[in-house]
């Protein structure tokens, strides 16, 4: 029974990258001192889906598609392909920006380009899958099933991670400007 648990934890690495990654994120939240705002959820939810969903999952796809290639073709339904070490190039790619924009200090622009690249790759890869089950009949594990699935899922999170986010920012740097408007700084403070 545990073998089977872990086979299909580490079978199913993207999957498990972003269960991961809510499960930290709902911690980090439940931790925050004193009330929370739209604006810091938003971020640790956005910021903990960057460095496990996209960071780490695509840096485990880096190396599940250069030094397990052939497994991870199979598993697709694949033949094995130089193609795939190109695959393997542009996942690490994507991972280490993710793991880089992560940061609570970094812009949102640079996030919402990541998150955006990340979401073209998911669902043309979800397009590519439903692509090979019609016109190739391949109905392998990793090409029909789970992995197809949160293809999808995963990318559609990305865009309202990305979303939530804009908006509690507006809205935190709205309402924060109407409360110096309407509490005037202290005297001192305008020298």
């Amino acid at each position: 029974m545990i073998s089977h648990v872990i086979a299909a934890i580490i079978g199913n690495y993207i999957t498990s990258a972003f269960v991961l990654g809510l499960i930290v994120a709902v911690i980090q939240a439940w931790r925050l001192a004193g009330p929370r705002t739209a604006a810091q959820v938003s971020s640790i939810f956005l910021n903990t889906y960057l460095l496990y969903a996209v960071g780490i999952a695509e840096i485990i796809n880096f190396v599940m598609h250069s030094f397990f290639g052939d497994y991870a073709a199979k598993t697709i339904g694949w033949a094995q392909s130089p193609f795939q070490l190109e695959l393997a190039f542009a996942s690490l790619g994507l991972g280490v920006a993710a793991i880089i924009v992560h940061s609570r200090h970094a812009g949102l622009r640079g996030k919402l380009a990541v998150v955006l690249i990340a979401t073209i790759s998911g669902y043309g890869a979800a397009g590519g899958h439903i692509y090979q089950m019609i016109v190739n009949h391949d109905y392998a594990a990793n090409n029909t099933g789970l992995l197809l699935v949160m293809d999808i899922v995963i990318s559609t999170v990305g865009i309202a991670f990305v979303a939530w986010n804009a908006i509690a920012r507006r809205h935190h740097a709205s309402r924060t400007t109407e409360v110096s408007e309407i509490i005037p700084a202290p005297a001192h403070a305008a020298r």
